[in-house]
Order: structure tokens, then C-alpha cells, then sequence
């Protein structure tokens, strides 16, 4: 897990420059990867590399690595967790290694199969291979998006990089902001990363399952890979589908424990993060291996049960623990800290959030740093592939109604707790409606809250108005787990990233195996959601080795804070002095005045949307940070 950068010069001219602003870049991301730095310097091509030491901690994995005598050259991060296997396959053809990376493995793959390389691998990655012979640029990105990049395109130049911070590091791009991602970013409950444009106006994000290749001074982005809306699978019973789940799972965590560093886990006391650290509980028994010694350990956020206790899940945590015996870390997040630290976690990101539930993760990754642990299991996918969020159950009913498949309409119906939803029968019938026939945009949705709609300029509320809403399937259930996997899993592979790279530690994601995506989502939706139980198959492949009061959990908290209490506790006057500030006024979104105003009937407990203010107060540190360059947080700071 590393760091990239690059600079690819298409006039064809010598830039002395270059050597200069490629080190700034590759500088500015020195905390994705602390452990080495290279940089390479031609005629017309720059690259810079910073390096977390995962795979092959010798001299011989050091970035950029050359491959065929010199007439290759690559950047890479994240990890093939396949390469054993293809490396054998390339040594079978007559390919020869000098290391015991990854990285040589895909210089190696990428002259046997060209573009085509991508198709042989397992794992997260974000590489670019410069082909000297053929004067070919050529890029990627992982199936599913893990590993970020980013690239500011004219017809003179071509640069990359993993974050957008170290684009701006190049005197040719100035950070502006992009009025339209705003918009969204605003209206559309955070929504950032749903499109190849950013909160940047020229940067690009290279989008998942995208490559790129630059030739005789052309680019060509292309997409690779994508889900098979046509492709089923069907089995003639339960258990041998729970059995397939079982083995692609499972081989999931096994290649994942892949690692010539110590390994451990984020355990929330949710379903997933659950099932990871308790299959590779099992995993460890039953192979009786030393890779990551005799346990394993697992890192916490909890909060106190008496002031926040519905957002503590420490009794779920310690079933696992007791079942697993695992050893155990954990940190209390709070809003008081946030406060301190908003400025870096911004930074970090590159792109304000829609929420505080990241700073959760951001701190559960800074313990397991604490504890000089470079790779941690993550359970990130599982709700997108298996509709694990709660709303699917509506849009479950829905399709089940519209294909007339009355049984399972009417158990889901009879199993749907309307109380505890707070939802009478007529506003779960529009519910229905509207995510699956009407397909209203958030945006028009929120016109409800006509308060604070109110809040922007005239001229704004009429400027942008998007649906990112996927429809390549007349399935609304398809549909929604299309939309989620290609929108909202782009944004929290995002967090993912930036919070575990900030701590210079490599998160891994079992559940984005691209083999158990690709038979996840091809499963009947029976399978997903049965008798109101979201996740269905993997409660059932997992029984016996969940603890029983997770497998049938019925609540989903993930890593959500209490940000209404922290916002009125700890938060309020610091929001009121951006609200107050003149570079707030000056936007030019929004009317500063009547946002006091909806903010004191917030603190009043008369109306209002307190996410709604999150939002509003995190653009301006965004702006202050990124856009105005009066961010005091460097490169390299002591986090």
C-alpha cells in the first residue's frame, strides 16, 4: 500500500521542472507511505512513489520498479493478493523475478497480457505502467474502486496522483471549486464521488473499473470491468448456496492474510466486521498458521452506554471477543476531539463528508497505529452486495410486488416492524413509491424541508439539479444495489482510504472480492432479504460460527456517532462562528443570515436538520483549507 505520483509531458519538451514539483507532490502524500520514496526523472516523464512496506519489506521493492530490461517501469498501489498464483503461471511461460513482490508480478503479467492483466488479478490497486518501447501510458484501478486516482488532463500534460492534495502541489493546477459537485455535496446528502468530476473543477477521478491509455499524445479512458445485470445464479436449494457463499468467503480472508507484516481487524459488534474476525478465528484454527500469530487483534470504537446508548455496541463486542478470544483494543470518539482535529481530517480527505460517522474510523485506525499495526481487515461491501442497509426492505417489497411475487411480498410485509419504523402504512406505501416508480432526486425530496431549501441563493437553487439514481435493469431491487455499489461504496471507500492511509496502515476489504461480488450480486433476492432479515445467506452460511445474538441481530448502527448530541455539546459555537465569518457570506450559495437563523431554531429544538449544518459548516472548512490556502495542517504532521 503506497502513494503515486506523476507527470507525463505531451508536448514532448524537456522540463527541468520537473524533478522539483514530482518530489513536492510525492512529499505531500509522505503519509500513505513512510517507509521509502522513489523517484524517476525522464526527458518528458516524472513519477514518485512513497511506500508502505506490506509484501517483500527487502530493497528489491522498491518504487519505481523497472521490468524487461528498463523497457517497463510502474508505480503501484495496493495489493495483488493473487500474485503467488499468477506468478507460477508466469514462471511456468519462462518470466524470471527478482523479488518476491506483487509489483514485479504485474510488470511481468502486463508484457504477457497486456491490458489485459487486469482480468488475472485479485485485489485493490491503483498502478501505472510507462511502456518504453511502445511510448505507451498506461493505467488502472481495482474492480470496485479501493484504491484511489486522481489526474488533471490538457493537451500539454497529463498528471496523477493517489490524493487530489498532491495535484495541487503542481504549479499548473489551481484549486477551484466545482459549483456543480457542490450542489450535490449539499442537496444530495454528501454525495461526492458518484461521478469522474470532483469538488475540484479539472480533477478527475479515474472512476472504478476504469483504465487509461495515453498514446501518440491521446487519451483513452475505457471501463474494463462491470457487474452482469443478465447474469443468475440458481441452485436447488439453500444449503448449497450458503455452501458457495462459505467457500468464496472464506478464500476471500485467506488471501487477505497474505502479509509479511502483523494483521488485524475493525470490529464494530455489526454483522460484518463480526463475521470477518470470526472466520478468520476459525481460519486460524483450522490451518493452524503462524501468519498472523496464535490470535488475532481487533480495534473499537465504543461510547459510554449511559449518555449515548444507542450508539454503543460494546455488549456485541464482547460476544465476539469472548467467542474469538481475540485480543482487544478500544477508543471512545468524541465530539470534543473532533473539534480539535477537523482541520486534519478534512485535509486528509481531500473533499468535505456528509457526516461525523468517519471520525469513528479515523480514530479506530490511529489506535490500531498506535499499536504498530500496518494492516487491518475491514468489513466495507457487505450492504451494498447483500442489502444490508434498512431501506432495502422497502424497495425489496416493492420489486416482490411488481414481479408478482406475492409469498415473499407478504412474509416480508408481515415481518416489517411498522412501530418501531415510526412509519404509518400510507408513508411506507409512498416510500415504496417514490424510491422505485416515481424515482424522485434527493434533491427534490428535500424540498420538503422548504426551511432550510430556503437557506440558498435564488440563482443557485435553480442552477443544478442531477438524479445519480442507476437504472440499467427494469428490477428497482437490481437497481438500488447498482446505484448503491457504483455511488454510495465509491464515497466510503473514500473514508476507507484516506483514514487508514493517514495512520500509514493498509486496510483490506474481504467482502470486495471480486468473485463474491460477481455471485452475490447475481443471487435471487431471496437470498438477500427473506422474512424482513436483510443479509439472509450470510447469516445462515455463518451459523455456528457467529455468536448467536449477532447472527440475529436485527439493528444496524455501523460506524454512526452520536453527531446530533456532539453537535449542540460540543460543535455549536464553533458553528456559529463560521456561520458568522465573512468568507462564509462571500460563497455566494447561500444567505448567511437566515442560516443563523434555522441554526439558533436547530439549538431551540424548533426545526431543523442538524446534517444539514454538518454540511454547511464542513464546505467552509473545506474552502478555508483547500480553496482559500490558509490550512495550517503540512505534509508529514504528527497525527
Amino acid at each position: 500500500m503506497c502513494g503515486i505520483t506523476g507527470i507525463y509531458n505531451l508536448d514532448r519538451k524537456r522540463h527541468p521542472e520537473n524533478r522539483k514539483i514530482i518530489k513536492k507532490m510525492t512529499e505531500t502524500i509522505i503519509h500513505r507511505g513512510p517507509d521509502d520514496e522513489g523517484i524517476l526523472v525522464t526527458n518528458d516523464l516524472a513519477l514518485g512513489h512513497r511506500r508502505l512496506s506490506i509484501l517483500d519489506l527487502s530493497p528489491l521493492g522498491h518504487q519505481p520498479m523497472f521490468y524487461d530490461r528498463g523497457n517497463l517501469v510502474i508505480v503501484f498501489n495496493g495489493e495483488v493478493y493473487n500474485y503467488l498464483e499468477i506468478r507460477e503461471e508466469l514462471l511456468d511461460k519462462g518470466y524470471q523475478f527478482k523479488s518476491q513482490s506483487d509489483t514485479e508480478v504485474i510488470l511481468a503479467a502486463y508484457k504477457e497480457w497486456g491490458a489485459r492483466c487486469l482480468d488475472h488479478f485479485n485485489g485493490m490497486w491503483a498502478f501505472v505502467i510507462y511502456d518504453r518501447r511502445r511510448r505507451v501510458l498506461f493505467g488502472a484501478r481495482d474492480r470496485l474502486g479501493v484504491k484511489p486516482l486522481y489526474y488533471f488532463h490538457d493537451k500539454n500534460i497529463f498528471i496523477f496522483a493517489s490524493e487530489i492534495k498532491a495535484l495541487l502541489a503542481h504549479s499548473n493546477i489551481k484549486a477551484k471549486p466545482n459549483d456543480k459537485i457542490v450542489w450535490d455535496y449539499l442537496m444530495q446528502n454528501g454525495l461526492v464521488d458518484h461521478t469522474e468530476e470532483t469538488m475540484f473543477a479539472g480533477i478527475k477521478d479515474l472512476r472504478a473499473g476504469h483504465c487509461f491509455t495515453i498514446q501518440n499524445d491521446k487519451i483513452k479512458i475505457e471501463q474494463w470491468w462491470d457487474l452482469d445485470h443478465q447474469k443468475t445464479t440458481r441452485f436447488s436449494n439453500d444449503r448449497d448456496y450458503q455452501e458457495k457463499f462459505r467457500e468464496l468467503f472464506f478464500d476471500s480472508i485467506k488471501l487477505r492474510l497474505r502479509s509479511d507484516v502483523p494483521i488485524g481487524s475493525c470490529l464494530s459488534g455489526g454483522l460484518d466486521s463480526s463475521a470477518i474476525v470470526c472466520v478468520v478465528n476459525k481460519y486460524l484454527k483450522d490451518e493452524n498458521t503462524k501468519q498472523v500469530g496464535k490470535w488475532q487483534t481487533t480495534f473499537s470504537a465504543v461510547y459510554d452506554s449511559k449518555k449515548y446508548p444507542r450508539y454503543d455496541e460494546t455488549p456485541y463486542i464482547r460476544e465476539v471477543i469472548r467467542k474469538t478470544h481475540a485480543q482487544s483494543f478500544f477508543v471512545k470518539p468524541s465530539g470534543a476531539k473532533l473539534a480539535d482535529e477537523i482541520e486534519k481530517l478534512v485535509w486528509h480527505q481531500d473533499t468535505p463528508f456528509g457526516s461525523t460517522s468517519i471520525y469513528a474510523q479515523w480514530d479506530v485506525f490511529r489506535l490500531a497505529a498506535q499499536h504498530r499495526v500496518k494492516v487491518m481487515l475491514d468489513g466495507q461491501g457487505s450492504d451494498e452486495f447483500m442489502a444490508g442497509y434498512l431501506f432495502y426492505r422497502e424497495i425489496f417489497l416493492l420489486q416482490m410486488f411488481k414481479s408478482f411475487q406475492l409469498i415473499d411480498f407478504a412474509k416480508g410485509l408481515m415481518a416489517y416492524d411498522f412501530s418501531a419504523n415510526k412509519f404509518a402504512f400510507r408513508d411506507f406505501t409512498n416510500s415504496l413509491l417514490s424510491r422505485g416508480v416515481l424515482g424522485k432526486t434527493l434533491a427534490s425530496r428535500y424540498r420538503k424541508h422548504q426551511k432550510e431549501f430556503e437557506i440558498f441563493d435564488p440563482v443557485f437553487q435553480q442552477k443544478y439539479h442531477h438524479n445519480y439514481s442507476l437504472r440499467p435493469t427494469g428490477d428497482v431491487f437490481r437497481n438500488a444495489l447498482y446505484t448503491s455499489a457504483k455511488v454510495g461504496l465509491a464515497s466510503l471507500l473514500r473514508y476507507e482510504d484516506r483514514n487508514s492511509m493517514a495512520f500509514a496502515i493498509e486496510s483490506r476489504v474481504p467482502f470486495l472480492d471480486y468473485r463474491l461480488v460477481e455471485y452475490l450480486y447475481s443471487l435471487p433476492h431471496s437470498q438477500k432479504i427473506r422474512s424482513g432479515k436483510t443479509k439472509w445467506i450470510m447469516r445462515e452460511a455463518l451459523a455456528g460460527i457467529l455468536p448467536e445474538k449477532i447472527k440475529n441481530r436485527p439493528d444496524k448502527i455501523g460506524f454512526e456517532t452520536p453527531e446530533k448530541k456532539w453537535i449542540k455539546e460540543n460543535l455549536a459555537q464553533e458553528f456559529k462562528k463560521v456561520f458568522a465569518s465573512e468568507s462564509f457570506r462571500s460563497r455566494g450559495y447561500f444567505n448567511s443570515l437566515k442560516v443563523k437563523q434555522s441554526f439558533e431554531d436547530f439549538l431551540s429544538d424548533k426545526t431543523g436538520d442538524y446534517r444539514f449544518f454538518w454540511r454547511l459548516y464542513n464546505l467552509e472548512i473545506w474552502f478555508r483549507t483547500f480553496i482559500d490556502s490558509s490550512a495550517r495542517v503540512k505534509p508529514g504532521d504528527n497525527l
